[in-house]
């Protein structure tokens, strides 16, 4: 009788129909989104896998049949033509000057005609701000022709100081349009106290708002940034040399008449993307703390 008693005791209880079906609820969506997840990101990752593996193809495996994704033989040949090339690297250090340029311009003139917006209403204020954002919507096929037609009687076609120019019309309206929430959205009591230690609207904006905002802009900035570094058609359209073009034109230049050099190409691309990531690795956690705190806030 004893025995029976023990082995009653140890028996595994039974969990009820009720409680599996509820469980089973629970964890069906978790299991369905991280499905997506994954073959999401998996989407979005293949092309990148396919850029970095084909730069490191000789290119008799390029063109190999079946293709294969990871190279049997990797080589750096691709990397050591690209390298090598005076012009490419000229284009790269443009793309630096014109998209530094253009985001340092863009903050200059977004940070405090965003904390305007945001703060101060007055009768033209909501349709000037949909007018700036409006901009924004606007394809740069449709610009080119226009800024083609302007830069030309300015004589800034093909000069970098042109094509920076050019391209805040493209990153400000991003900055104004991350900016203008989180402003709207920044506590009142700060200001309510920068105001009776007697700041002025300047003062308040240089040493108040601006110093507890660093994680938004750096996210203002960094997108301001990506906008101007991959533009391709208005830098195709306002440049003719490699002393005023940026590296998306070079990295198309590699698309001929009569061929496409897939390796040194894809190899540019590599190098192209590298400073990118590098940024976007280190700066990830201000990056999130940015896009947060505005999502918090809006």
């Amino acid at each position: 009788m004893t025995s029976t008693i023990a082995k009653t005791s140890t028996a595994p209880t039974a969990v009820p129909p009720r409680h599996r079906r509820v469980r089973a609820r629970r964890v069906a969506p978790a299991v369905a989104f991280t499905t997506i997840s994954v073959a999401a990101v998996a989407l979005f990752l293949m092309p990148i896998a396919w850029i970095f593996a084909t730069s490191l193809k000789p290119t008799s495996e390029i063109f190999a049949i079946p293709a294969r994704l990871l190279p049997e033989a990797p080589t750096l040949e691709h990397f050591g033509a690209v390298l090598s090339d005076g012009a490419l690297l000229q284009m790269f250090g443009n793309s630096l000057v014109v998209g530094a340029g253009a985001t340092i311009l863009s903050l200059l003139l977004g940070v405090p005609a965003a904390f305007g917006f945001a703060r101060y209403r007055y009768r033209l204020s909501g349709a000037l701000l949909a007018a700036a954002l409006v901009t924004r919507m606007f394809p740069p096929v449709a610009l080119a022709l226009p800024f083609f037609l302007q830069f030309r009687e300015l004589g800034l076609i093909n000069t970098t100081v042109g094509l920076t120019i050019a391209y805040i019309p493209i990153v400000l309206p991003l900055v104004i349009w991350m900016l203008e929430g989180f402003f709207r959205e920044f506590p009142e009591e700060l200001l309510e106290a920068a105001r009776m230690d007697g700041l002025g609207t300047l003062r308040t904006l240089i040493r108040i708002v601006i110093p507890l905002s660093r994680p938004a802009i750096a996210v203002a900035a960094l997108f301001g940034f990506l906008a101007a570094w991959n533009e391709f058609v208005i830098a195709l359209s306002l440049t003719r040399t490699p002393d005023a073009q940026t590296m998306p034109v070079g990295i198309a230049s590699y698309i001929t008449q009569f061929q496409t050099v897939w390796g040194q190409m894809t190899a540019a691309s590599v190098l192209y993307l590298l400073p990118v990531l590098i940024i976007t690795l280190i700066a990830q956690r201000g990056i999130i703390a940015g896009l947060m705190s505005g999502a918090s806030k809006g």
